[in-house]
């Protein structure tokens, strides 16, 4: 279940804040449950994924210190889409396959 939160308190707490458009990594976060939300005054603004020190805000109304290009977001959605539509491959497979490859887009873009 998620919480409500501040803008304040997450850049508070993480040393890395990715800020990503409403659903360009939707396939990517598939298999994840956001911890946190905000809002603002027209309702729901983002979403929050936490990633040890590194936080992925997503939403309508995103927010963060490092803002992954179009391309690079692209590039890894693309390839999480084709795992997460493989039905050949098994749930519990399927998460640690995204899991890596969210690693892996953190570890490119917090270089």
């Amino acid at each position: 279940m998620k919480f409500k939160t501040t803008k304040k308190a997450i850049m508070n707490g993480y040393n890395n804040i990715l800020c990503v458009g409403y659903c360009n990594l939707q396939h990517l976060l598939n298999t994840e449950n956001p911890i946190a939300y905000t809002t603002r005054a027209e309702g729901w603004g983002t979403d929050i994924y936490a990633f040890g020190n590194t936080a992925i805000v997503t939403g309508y109304a995103p927010f963060g210190n490092i803002r992954p290009n179009y391309d690079i977001q692209k590039k890894y959605n693309d390839m999480a889409e084709k795992i997460v539509y493989d039905y050949s491959i098994e749930w519990a497979d399927r998460k640690i396959k995204l899991s890596n490859l969210i690693d892996q887009f953190i570890s490119e873009i917090t270089k």
